[in-house]
């Protein structure tokens, strides 16, 4: 093992998956980042510092180092300490990829410490077996927009152009809704017919961008296998994603399991904004909204010597 750097950062993006109808197909990086600082130590066990407020495990249970151990493990190394420090933007538990941080953040930040030692398709299928479903981790690593597939249980992605010209707007409840708790309402077995619907938009989706038709993201964004059944958890959401399109965004949806909605701006993002948060507080819901633009870089890693 190197014994120098001793100490490394990981900036990586947060992700809005779906975008409506590509449900744990599609995932987009947005310029709202973690940064996870990873420093060996000579004094035994792992050890976290949280931000102010911060509700994570300060110790070995924590994301970071259990995606981190991972790593530690694949490639024979065990550290004898290990110290990290964690800078958060990005919100806990609203469906804006904070857990694929985590998991990103602790295997890359591995990966550096013992030499780059594995490649970065198998940290991305470490990744997706950590976190279970490949929509967000794909673009928290990779960055940009990406489309997850898989080939005989081998996950495979492939990168879509996504125009800059494009405004996200993310509206932010003021409350948590767990993955787990927003994937438990959805039905084991789905219509054929929605079926058929999402595929149909799915792929109009990747037609509008390609084309940059923003007037199909509204049709291509419409979602039968999973927004219905989440509306119950969270007050607001239908009349929110109204609201937006009535402020005049192309397209509006669930950012990943919620709560938070997404927006797609061209022009007046300020007005979507407004529109959002005035619909959800119609709701009795408080929530603060974001200008955000596509990540294209995806998860960063540099080294420095600890002070």
């Amino acid at each position: 093992m190197h014994t120098a750097p001793r100490q490394v950062h990981v900036r990586v993006p947060a992700t809005t998956a779906n975008l409506g109808s590509g449900f744990d197909i599609l995932g987009l990086a947005l310029q709202l980042y973690n940064v996870f600082t990873m420093t060996i130590t000579s004094n035994p066990g792992w050890r976290v510092s949280l931000p102010p407020g911060a509700r994570l495990p300060s110790d070995e249970r924590n994301l970071v180092f259990r995606a981190a151990r991972a790593l530690f493990t694949r490639v024979g190394v065990t550290p004898p300490g290990l110290h990290l420090s964690l800078s958060m933007h990005i919100p806990l538990a609203r469906g804006l990829g904070s857990s694929s941080s985590a998991i990103v953040g602790g295997l890359l930040a591995a990966n550096q410490l013992t030499g780059h030692t594995v490649e970065r398709a198998t940290l991305l299928s470490m990744a997706v077996a950590l976190e279970g479903h490949p929509d967000n981790v794909t673009p928290a690593l990779i960055g940009g927009l990406t489309l997850s597939y898989t080939v005989e249980a081998q996950h495979r992605y492939v990168t879509l152009p996504f125009p800059n010209d494009l405004t996200l707007v993310v509206a932010i409840p003021n409350f948590e809704l767990s993955t787990a708790q927003a994937r438990a309402v959805l039905p084991a077995q789905v219509d054929r017919a929605n079926a058929i619907f999402n595929c149909s938009r799915t792929a109009l989706f990747v037609h509008a961008l390609y084309s940059r038709q923003y007037a199909l993201l509204a049709t291509a964004m419409d979602d039968r296998l999973h927004q219905p059944y989440r509306a119950a958890l969270i007050p607001g959401m239908t009349a929110a994603i109204a609201a937006g399109y009535a402020a005049g965004a192309c397209g509006v949806a669930l950012s990943g399991a919620g709560p938070t909605l997404l927006a797609i701006a061209e022009t007046a993002p300020n007005a979507v904004a407004h529109a959002l948060r005035k619909a959800f507080a119609q709701h009795g819901v408080t929530c603060s909204t974001r200008l955000l633009h596509a990540d294209t870089t995806g998860a960063v890693a540099w080294e420095t010597t600890p002070t």
